[in-house]
């Protein structure tokens, strides 16, 4: 057969399909991807009956190469670990405390005794941190925005860890586009899911996944007068505060400002609730967000 013929009778021959193309991309990089890291390694406490009562959030050190992250997952760590049943040191207190010291930076605490610790911060446990990953990935069709967190809990009263774990949240997102028109809807989805949005998303699940695996001590019981609390602002202004609170108050909202002073000055924390159950609480967090872009952040009303 004339090699013309042969030409002719095939007219796609030598060309990959758009489809097959994306469908290997995808592929590839999803064997590139590692799955979640979880429990890793989980350490329990020995002596439950001795279990800490009150617990300090240090400072958190990081490893990812990004040096706002640790500190934006601590406070959201805090926020999950306040509605554990603990007596936890407030964080400013425990940054006013560690500033006097000059122990602020996490590799100086590291060198530092889980007993000094407890005894500088009034407290019987202490909880260190560590972002060992943070990782966008953009490769048109396929992103990820991955947070790799570990935490250790001391017992400041015999220098001993009582419990570790870390985990890794990963947020994929890709598709496969069935013909060119769809490549810029593909590509713009992939895109946004490495927004501040998206990576609060992956720090809020690593946090409350390892906030959800502490275990417990069954000794430290609720108090009859603890409730639930959302803080929704904290200003050097009470000018600024008072019209927050005002602006929730006429929408109908419980809301109260607490005052008081640190190394940097007088604060004006806004405040709302107290709620008397977790839900409730988490519910008002969830109504804030959605219909006021409103974040807060949920604590033990200890009265």
């Amino acid at each position: 057969m004339p090699a013309s013929r042969r030409i002719h009778e095939c007219p796609h021959r030598g060309r990959v399909p758009l489809a097959l193309l994306a469908v290997g991309l995808l592929l590839l990089l999803a064997a590139c991807a590692r799955p979640p890291s979880r429990a890793a390694n989980a350490v329990y406490p020995p002596r439950k009956g001795a279990y800490p009562r009150s617990v300090a959030v240090l400072p958190f050190s990081d490893q990812s190469g990004n040096a706002d992250i640790a500190a934006a997952v601590r406070v959201a760590f805090y926020s999950h670990m306040s509605t554990l049943p603990f007596h936890d040191v407030e964080l400013h207190e425990v940054d006013s405390t560690l500033r006097r010291r000059r122990l602020s930076n996490p590799d100086v605490l590291a060198r530092v005794s889980a007993g000094r610790l407890g005894r500088l911060l009034g407290c019987d446990a202490v909880i260190f941190g560590n972002v060992y990953e943070f990782q966008r990935v953009f490769a048109g069709l396929y992103s990820s925005m991955s947070v790799g967190l570990s935490i250790q809990i001391w017992d400041t009263r015999t220098a001993e860890m009582v419990w570790s774990d870390r985990y890794t949240a990963r947020i994929h997102e890709g598709g496969l586009p069935l013909s060119f028109l769809d490549l810029p809807m593909v590509t713009l989805r992939s895109g946004l899911n490495l927004t501040e949005t998206v990576k609060q998303h992956a720090i809020d699940e690593a946090c409350r996944y390892l906030v959800n695996r502490i275990p417990t001590p069954g000794a430290v019981a609720r108090r009859a007068g603890d409730a639930y609390i959302l803080q929704i602002g904290a200003f050097a202004s009470e000018a600024r505060a008072i019209r927050l609170q005002h602006r929730f108050q006429n929408d109908g909202f419980p809301v109260f400002i607490r005052s008081g002073r640190d190394d940097r000055g007088v604060w004006h924390r806004v405040f709302m609730g107290p709620y008397q159950s977790l839900e409730a609480a988490v519910e008002v967090q969830r109504r804030l967000q959605q219909e006021y872009q409103t974040d807060s952040m949920i604590s033990r009303n200890r009265t």
